[in-house]
């Protein structure tokens, strides 16, 4: 007999919106059953609204022909836009509207325009925001816009035009409903497991800062006070007499707004704490202490305490509260307009202010892209997705025009343990963007292994040609030898090392050559752009700009195309997919490695949690990452050797054509491996995620591995079905590039 559905509205305690509570039948809960539990905003405070629109979600519960993505169709002509949103919201596939919505709201201009676009990447500390702040010229103490610090900051792409304009204009999108209520439920998650046996400053740190820091709800719902606040020896001003600047943007809370947030937060701990401890004397009652486990069985007690506790009705009313309180920090915005969807989510804001009032307006966008602790509390910044911004922005130390989309990226490499392999975010800004600016600290010089393999990244997606390098802190780089050309020489030696050591090796000596050749003339040196006066940096900044601003999109005269061989193809897929699995065989702890080592278990099931409901929210384990690199290298080294070449080019018409095939090849790599990851292997990701109980730590890892195994197989002698259609899809892909080049060239004759 099918299980009957049923909704019931409801109030949040203290809260005037209602909502809705019901076991969605199409979403399984911790246990793999149909039927998890869901509470969705109704936006509304009307009760008669609220009773109307559980009517009709319970009639929509009833009708079980209506249980699928199909049928969304049908049932927005029975009900209303809200139930259709509340009900199909849940098990809709995730697209990027986000991008879509900021390009409704707000157009890039492009090369018909005059524009060039400038993708900018580097490891977190590099100085890729500050480099930003010189290009617009927003002053670094009064506006601080956008936002830095020491720990990760850029965690959304934040995409900035300097218009010639009367008028400042934003658009900022957001997180689905969904998504942040799956955000919660993780850092929620988190804080139940610290809770077990720590206390109660240490569940505060966790529930309010996730360990990969994207969803820090701290910055929402602010800090939890500090009774004795430590003194930094190192705090203090070395110029007696210079005075302290005001911060311009800064928003703060009144005494009264910070003492709700601390009761709240002390609500939220208490809360959390008495769920986790409920949760873990049942689990020793029926199993013992966990101090006298062994560690796999007290791994084993922790994961059921946590399932337990997120399977509790407190869990939810938790889960609920804070989705609740996060929902008034949006009536906090003082200006601008929000899309919302139909049941009041924000989808996106969007503001214009006239030139003249720039300082309101970029307190306006703080809101959104600020971190100071002195605005905790207030602020929107986790649940932005995006954010874009145009007007009269230009750097102060040049008076050349300079028509520009500087696109800010999440910093690489952020986490210890995560995959220094690009995103395909990253790798879908690399093919848009007309420059490609890597930056880097001159006291590191490319020795941080995500900065290496960024630039192996750029050269294995053809881009090498787009590329530039900036070395920031060069007033940090100190020497008895090292004065003027030799300090430059002494940091392009990291780049050198970098090219002819690990680019040599993985790609080709023939595309770390002309990497290097490239670069002598691409490669730029500032310091002290921290300042609002960069002095020494200016003259190498204006030369910057002026290479940024002549960006032109390449034109490709073709001359000659490759010739290859299919057996050589094979083999390099073979390699492909033999190194993806060596390294999660590692990261898994079914083998040891020698660069991977065992992900802790906590980061596996959350892994594998992600990939189950469908997410792609830049979790530090990206394994479809790790298969477009993976291929993307393989494929690169095979372009690399041809068996012979149509006509005689010369050594930089193979290496345009070649990078050219290679660009081809790697846009359609990242659906591929998405397709075959995510959307194909969904099914198995959700019974590896369902696991539970002694053992299922170690199950889990065989599990995910076997799910490598089928969509990601070595081709080998025997072969079968798998590998076959493996193999055709790859070679599809490569083969449909290099005719396409073939086609050129015969066309230009």
């Amino acid at each position: 007999m099918t299980q009957r559905y049923t909704a019931t509205a409801k109030k949040n305690p203290g809260r005037k919106s209602w909502l809705v509570e019901f076991r969605h039948p199409l979403k399984t809960d911790n246990s793999n059953k149909p039927g998890k539990k869901t509470r969705k905003g109704l936006g509304t405070e009307d009760e008669q609204e609220a009773q109307r629109i559980t009517a009709q979600l319970n009639q929509l519960l009833a009708d079980e022909s209506l249980w699928s993505i199909g049928s969304k169709a049908d049932a927005a002509k029975q009900f209303d836009a809200k139930v259709v949103e509340i009900f199909y919201g849940e098990i809709a596939p995730r697209t990027q509207s986000a991008t879509q919505l900021r390009d409704k709201l707000l157009p890039l201009p492009d090369h018909s325009q005059g524009y060039a676009r400038v993708a900018l990447l580097g490891v977190p500390g590099a100085g890729k925001t500050t480099l930003l702040r010189q290009l617009i010229g927003t002053h670094p103490e009064k506006e601080r816009f956008p936002s830095t610090s020491v720990n990760r900051t850029t965690t959304f792409p934040t995409e900035i035009a300097t218009a010639d304009s009367e008028y400042y204009q934003a658009v900022v999108t957001f997180m689905s409903e969904h998504e942040t209520r799956f955000e919660i439920e993780e850092s929620l998650s988190a804080a139940l497991v610290k809770a077990i046996d720590s206390s109660e400053q240490k569940v505060a740190e966790t529930l309010l800062e996730k360990s990969d820091m994207r969803f820090r709800l701290k910055y929402i719902l602010g800090g939890l006070p500090v009774e004795v606040e430590e003194i930094d020896p190192y705090d203090y001003d070395d110029e007696e007499t210079e005075l302290a600047i005001e911060y311009q943007n800064e928003i703060t809370s009144s005494d009264e707004e910070k003492a709700r947030a601390h009761q709240l937060l002390k609500e939220y701990i208490s809360r959390i704490i008495a769920l986790s401890q409920a949760q873990k004397s049942e689990v020793e009652r029926q199993q013992g202490a966990l101090s006298e486990m062994s560690a796999e069985d007290r791994n084993a007690a922790i994961d059921l305490i946590e399932e337990q506790a997120r399977d509790s009705s407190q869990f939810l009313e938790l889960t609920s509260d804070i989705l609740d309180e996060i929902r008034t920090k949006f009536e906090l915005i003082p200006n601008g307009k929000f899309e919302k969807t139909t049941t009041g989510w924000p989808r996106a804001w969007h503001l214009e202010t006239q030139a003249m009032h720039r300082e309101q307006f970029l307190k306006s966008v703080h809101f959104f892209s600020g971190i100071a602790i002195r605005s905790w509390g207030k602020l929107l910044t986790p649940l932005v997705n995006g954010m874009r911004v145009s007007g009269p922005f230009k750097p102060n130390w040049s008076d050349s025009p300079a028509k520009l989309v500087l696109i800010d990226t999440e910093g690489l490499g952020h986490k210890a343990g995560a995959t220094a392999d690009l995103s395909e975010q990253t790798l879908s800004l690399l093919h848009s963007a007309d420059i490609i600016l890597l930056v880097d600290s001159a006291k590191n010089s490319m020795t941080n292994f995500a900065a290496g393999k960024a630039l192996e990244g750029i050269v294995n997606t053809g881009h090498t040609q787009k590329l530039a390098v900036v070395f920031t802190h060069m007033d940090a780089v100190k020497g008895d030898n090292l004065k003027g050309q030799a300090t430059r020489d002494h940091i392009f030696g990291g780049l050198r090392n970098v090219a002819e050591n690990q680019l040599a090796k993985n790609v080709s000596t023939e595309a770390a050559r002309h990497l290097l050749h490239h670069l002598e003339t691409s490669a730029f040196y500032v310091g002290r752009i921290d300042k609002p006066d960069p002095k020494p940096a200016i003259p190498e900044l204006n030369k910057l700009l002026k290479h940024l601003v002549a960006a032109q999109p390449p034109i490709f005269a073709p001359v000659s195309f490759p010739k290859y061989s299919l057996d050589n193809l094979v083999l390099a897929i073979q390699e492909a997919s033999h190194d993806f699995r060596q390294q999660w065989n590692g990261r898994l702890g079914l083998t040891q490695h020698p660069d991977f080592t065992p992900s802790p278990w906590q980061g596996i099931k959350a892994m594998s949690r992600r990939y189950a409901e469908g997410w792609d929210d830049g979790f530090y384990l990206r394994p479809v990452s790790n298969l477009i690199a993976a291929l993307s290298a393989a494929i690169s080294r095979f372009l690399e050797n041809p068996i012979e070449w149509s006509e005689n080019p010369t050594e930089e018409q193979r290496r345009e054509t070649i990078d050219r095939i290679k660009t081809a090849i790697t846009k359609k790599i990242p659906e591929l491996s998405s397709h075959r990851l995510r959307e194909l292997a969904q099914p198995a990701w959700h019974e590896a995620y369902a696991l539970r109980g002694t053992g299922s730590t170690f199950k889990r890892r065989q599990r995910i591995s076997s799910i490598y195994a089928e969509y990601v197989p070595i081709p080998d002698a025997r072969g079968d079905k798998l590998v076959f259609e493996f193999l055709n899809e790859i070679k599809g892909i490569v083969m449909q590039a290099i005719e396409e080049i073939e086609q050129e060239v015969n066309s230009a004759e």
